[in-house]
C-alpha cells in the first residue's frame, strides 16, 4: 500500500507547545492555588483565572485556550451549564470538571453531557493527576484537529496541498507543494502566499480570484508562480474556502500547453497515491452505485474494483455493523449533506475493521448534487487503543476502592489485639499487633508497587497456597483452624495471593461468624476454598463480584472485587457456589501448578 501523502506533513500549529489553560472557580483562593500548582506541574502552561462563571464563559468564548478547567457548584450557573453554553458557541477544546462536590449522580451527568474528564478535588496530589489529564487531552485534541484538516486537504487531493488562513498565511503544506517552488516547507509555513508570486499575479489574485472564490465557493485555473531562484512556475490551482475564512490550495506544476487529458491523468495518479480509500457514487442511477474507487480502497477492503463498480457500497457491511449508523449515513445522502462517522465494515476475506468514513456531496455550477465522494480510513488500532484506555480507567477506579478495603483488614487485626491487651492485660497481644503492623507495611509496599506498575501480579513464583492460608493474621485473633484437605505448589504472586486469602477469610468471619469452619484443597487445575457459613443468597452469585455488592447492610462489597481483580491478574477463573455444608464454595481454576 503506498504511503499517505500526509504521512510526513508538518503538524498544524503543533510547533507551539505552550498550553493556555482557563480556570473557572468561584473560590478565589482555590482557583489561585490551582493555577500555581498547574504552572509548577506544567512548565509550558499559561493559566488565566476567573472567579465568576458568566465572566468565565465569556472569556472562554472570546479568548483562545487549549483547555477549560471548571468548578461544578457555582452561584449563577454550574459547571455543566458552562459546558453546554461553550459547546453551543462552537468551543470544542477539552473541558475538565474539577469539583469538590463529588457524587455518582454528578459524575454520571458529567459523562453523559460530554465532559472530557471528571476529577474530584482533594490534596495536592490531585494537581499532578489534573496536569496529566490536561496534557493528554490537549495533545489528543490537537492531534484530532490535525487529522481533520488533513482529511479536508485529501478530499480534492492533487500533488501539492496547502492550507492558508484568513490572513493569507500558510499554516500547512506538504513536501510536494514546497518542491514546486524549489523550497523547503519551513521556508513557506508562517509566510504570506504573496511570496510565491510576481506582482502581476498578486494583483490578479487580490482583485479577481479571491473575490470569486468566496462568492462561488471554489476556484480553479492556471497561474504563474516563482521558484526560490525567481524562475517562473506554470501551475494549475484549485482553491476551496474553509469555514474559518481561509482556504485550501491544491497545486500542480504543468507545462504551458498542458490540456485536460494530462490533468485528468495527474488527478488519477494523485488519488491512487494516497492510502486513504476514495470512492465516487452516482445518486442518479439506481441504488447509488460506485462509479470510481482508487487503489487505496482496494488495499483497504481487499475487493477488486472490477468486481464492485456498479454496486452499492453496502457490501462492506456485516453482522456486526450498527443499523443506526447505516441509517444515519443513508439519511445524510438522501438530504444531500456531508456526514462523517465510524462504522464497522468487513474486508473481502470477512475480517472486520473500523472504518472512519466521510461522505460529501459534489455539486455542479447550479448547486445540484451530481455525485458523492467518500473517504475511508482504517482506524481499528485507534479504536482498540481508546477501549484499552477506558478499561484502564475502570481498573484504576475499582483499584482505588479495593486498596481502601484491603488496608482495613490488617488495621482491624491491630485494633482488635490492642483492645484485647487493654481489656485482659495480655501483653502478648501487642506482639500479635506488631506482626499485623508488619503485614500492613508489606501490604502498603505491595500496593504501592502495583500502582507504579499498574499490575496486581508483579512477582509470580512457586508458592504453597495452603501455607499462605496458615500464615494469615486472622488466625492469630480468632480461635479456629483451617482444614487442609491437600495442597500443592502453584505459580502465583505471594503478596497478591495473601490478599486474596485474607479477603476470603474475612468474608467467612463477616457472614459465618467465629465458629464457621474453613476447608481448602486442590482441584485438577486449581484449588478451592469453602466454609460452613450462611452461604450465598439465591440469585446473587452473578452479582457478588461487582463493586458495592454486599449482603450485609454495612458491607462495602470490595473484598469480592479485590478477589476478582487478583484472579484476573493471574489469568485464573473464579466461580462461586454452595459447599456441602451449605456455606460458600469458591473454585479457582486455570491455575498453573509446579511439578
Amino acid at each position: 500500500m503506498p504511503p499517505s501523502p500526509l504521512g510526513n506533513a508538518a503538524p498544524f500549529g503543533m510547533h507551539d507547545k505552550r498550553l493556555s489553560i482557563l480556570l473557572i472557580d468561584d473560590d478565589a483562593d482555590q482557583v489561585d492555588l490551582s493555577a500555581t500548582f498547574l504552572e509548577q506541574e506544567l512548565p509550558d502552561a499559561e493559566t488565566t483565572t476567573v472567579v465568576e462563571p458568566t465572566a468565565g464563559l465569556t472569556e472562554a468564548i472570546e479568548g483562545t485556550y487549549d483547555c477549560v478547567v471548571c468548578d461544578y457548584d457555582m452561584p449563577s450557573r454550574d459547571g455543566l451549564a458552562v459546558l453546554a453554553e461553550l459547546r453551543d458557541a462552537g468551543i470544542t477544546v477539552p473541558f475538565i470538571l474539577f469539583t469538590g462536590k463529588g457524587s455518582e449522580e454528578i459524575a454520571s451527568r458529567a459523562i453523559s453531557e460530554g465532559v472530557d474528564e471528571y476529577l474530584q478535588k482533594g490534596g495536592t496530589e490531585k494537581y499532578t493527576i489534573l496536569a496529566n489529564k490536561i496534557e493528554n487531552l490537549v495533545e489528543k485534541h490537537r492531534a484530532e484537529q490535525q487529522v481533520q484538516r488533513g482529511f479536508r486537504a485529501i478530499e480534492s487531493a492533487q500533488e501539492g496541498i496547502g492550507i492558508i488562513d484568513e490572513n493569507g498565511v500558510y499554516q500547512y503544506l506538504n513536501d510536494a507543494y514546497a518542491a514546486i517552488y524549489d523550497r523547503g516547507r519551513s521556508e513557506i509555513i508562517g509566510e504570506h502566499w504573496e511570496m510565491l508570486y510576481p506582482t502581476k499575479e498578486v494583483d490578479r489574485f487580490t482583485d479577481e480570484v479571491l473575490p470569486e472564490l468566496y462568492e462561488r465557493g471554489s476556484w480553479s485555473g492556471v497561474a504563474t508562480g516563482l521558484t526560490k531562484a525567481g524562475d517562473p512556475v506554470h501551475e494549475r490551482l484549485v482553491l476551496t474556502p474553509t469555514s474559518d475564512g481561509g482556504h485550501v490550495c491544491l497545486v500542480q506544476r504543468v507545462a504551458e500547453d498542458t490540456g485536460p487529458s494530462s490533468e485528468e491523468a495527474l488527478e488519477t495518479r494523485a488519488l491512487n497515491a494516497t492510502s486513504v480509500g476514495v470512492t465516487i457514487t452516482d445518486p442518479h442511477r439506481d441504488d447509488n452505485p460506485l462509479i470510481y474507487v482508487n487503489d487505496g480502497f482496494e488495499d483497504l477492503t481487499g475487493y477488486d474494483r472490477d468486481a464492485i463498480l456498479g454496486r452499492n457500497c453496502r457490501f462492506l457491511q456485516g453482522e456486526g455493523t450498527d443499523p443506526e449508523t447505516v441509517a444515519s449515513i443513508r439519511d445524510a445522502i438522501a438530504e444531500g449533506e456531508t456526514t462523517s462517522t465510524t462504522v464497522l465494515n468487513y474486508t473481502a476475506d470477512g475480517d472486520p475493521f473500523w472504518n472512519f468514513l466521510e461522505i460529501s456531496p459534489i455539486e455542479d455550477d447550479s448547486g445540484t448534487v451530481t455525485h458523492f465522494v467518500g473517504f475511508q480510513r482504517d482506524v481499528t488500532e485507534l479504536i482498540a487503543h481508546r477501549n484499552e484506555m477506558e478499561d484502564q480507567i475502570e481498573w484504576l477506579n475499582e483499584f482505588a476502592e479495593v486498596v481502601s478495603h484491603d488496608l482495613k483488614n490488617p488495621l482491624s487485626v491491630i485494633r482488635g489485639n490492642i483492645e484485647l491487651a487493654l481489656q485482659t492485660g495480655e501483653m502478648d497481644r501487642l506482639s500479635e499487633a506488631k506482626q499485623s503492623a508488619a503485614r500492613l507495611d508489606e501490604l502498603i509496599d505491595d500496593l504501592s508497587n502495583v500502582m507504579r506498575q499498574q499490575e496486581l501480579v508483579t512477582n509470580p513464583e512457586s508458592v504453597d497456597f495452603a501455607a499462605v492460608f496458615r500464615s494469615l493474621d486472622q488466625f492469630d485473633t480468632v480461635s479456629r483452624s483451617v482444614d487442609i484437605v491437600d495442597s500443592r505448589k502453584i505459580v502465583a504472586d505471594e503478596q497478591a495471593l495473601a490478599r486474596l486469602a485474607e479477603n476470603l477469610v474475612r468474608n467467612t468471619l463477616e457472614h459465618g461468624g467465629p465458629d464457621a469452619g474453613i476447608r481448602i484443597g486442590t482441584l485438577s487445575d486449581g484449588f478451592y476454598y469453602e466454609d460452613t457459613g450462611e452461604g450465598v443468597p439465591d440469585g446473587t452469585t452473578d452479582e457478588v463480584f461487582k463493586p458495592g455488592f454486599s449482603t450485609k447492610e454495612d458491607g462495602t462489597g470490595f473484598g469480592m472485587v479485590s478477589i476478582r481483580q487478583i484472579v484476573r491478574a493471574h489469568g485464573w477463573t473464579v466461580s462461586l457456589g454452595e459447599s456441602d455444608a451449605g456455606g460458600a464454595r469458591f473454585e479457582f481454576t486455570g491455575v498453573e501448578t509446579v511439578t
